[in-house]
């Protein structure tokens, strides 16, 4: 098999507001968090992906691909370091959009992650693949929608997308309280309005509606995951896919990083087809 050729540098981007430093909000969320077992337990899997055959013999050229990470809920760059970093082993040119911990107002949120779409867009020339994982792929899920010419593909990891509080009572809980706390007032935090009220009506909409037929879409899912209800993520207008990870897993485990690389792969050669198609 040829050897990929070298990942390119990496691309010159205007520079991404940085995430604030949220002192007693990070403290709070910090306290409330308990960690599940099961998905304490799959951390241990983020070693095993520097011996990967996928790592150490990447299958995938994907010449340049941009790629846009979109994490979830407490998803902070360090969370993607090893997606993104085997994205850059396939010849991708990837970045994190900025969510802040993924817990801010749905729609504030994803129009920063519309922000992030349109400069890799503006930087690279090209249309951009989608990445998304948990909360994040109902931010992912409406910027496809409202900008599928941009989009050259989504691909969500265990999010929930047809029930959004689809997710373990314990993380049901935090919601709740972070929910209270931003409706009274506490900057940067999402609020009950944003299930029912009128500052996420769009996004709502957007997550439950039509998607557009023209960007390839598929859901990723896992029966093992302890965090969203599985079922949650079977969007009707996705193809579905189930591996075999725990919910953080997704980002990491070798099940989940094989599937994404297949995905990506089916994604760069369909384009490759559709540009033969168009010389000729």
């Amino acid at each position: 098999m040829p050897q990929p050729a070298p990942a390119p540098d990496p691309v010159p981007l205007p520079d991404l507001a940085p995430l604030p430093d949220h002192g007693g909000l990070r403290r709070l969320t910090d306290a409330l968090h308990i960690p599940l077992w099961q998905e304490a337990r799959a951390l241990t899997q983020r070693r095993q992906i520097i011996s990967h055959p996928l790592w150490q013999r990447p299958p995938l050229d994907a010449a340049g691909l941009p790629v846009l990470l979109v994490g979830g809920m407490g998803s902070t760059p360090r969370v993607l370091a090893p997606l993104q970093d085997l994205l850059h082993r396939f010849n991708c040119r990837s970045l994190i959009a900025p969510v802040k911990l993924g817990i801010g107002c749905g729609e504030a949120t994803t129009v920063a992650v519309e922000r992030a779409l349109l400069r890799l867009v503006e930087a690279t020339d090209e249309r951009v693949v989608i990445i998304a994982h948990s909360r994040g792929g109902q931010f992912a899920r409406a910027v496809a929608v409202r900008h599928p010419n941009l989009v050259r593909g989504l691909i969500t990891l265990g999010s929930p997308l047809n029930r959004l509080l689809a997710i373990h009572p314990l993380l049901r809980a935090e919601v709740t309280v972070l929910g209270l706390a931003g409706y009274l007032g506490m900057p940067g935090l999402m609020s009950p309005s944003c299930l029912w009220g009128r500052c996420c009506a769009q996004l709502r909409l957007d997550i439950a509606g039509p998607f557009p037929a023209s960007v390839p879409f598929v859901s990723l899912y896992s029966r093992e995951d302890k965090v969203v209800d599985w079922r949650s993520c079977l969007d009707p207008a996705a193809r579905i896919r189930h591996v075999s990870a725990t919910h953080g897993g997704l980002l990491w485990a070798p099940a989940s990083l094989g599937a994404i690389s297949e995905e990506l792969a089916d994604i760069v050669r369909a384009g490759n087809l559709s540009e033969s198609a168009v010389a000729s």
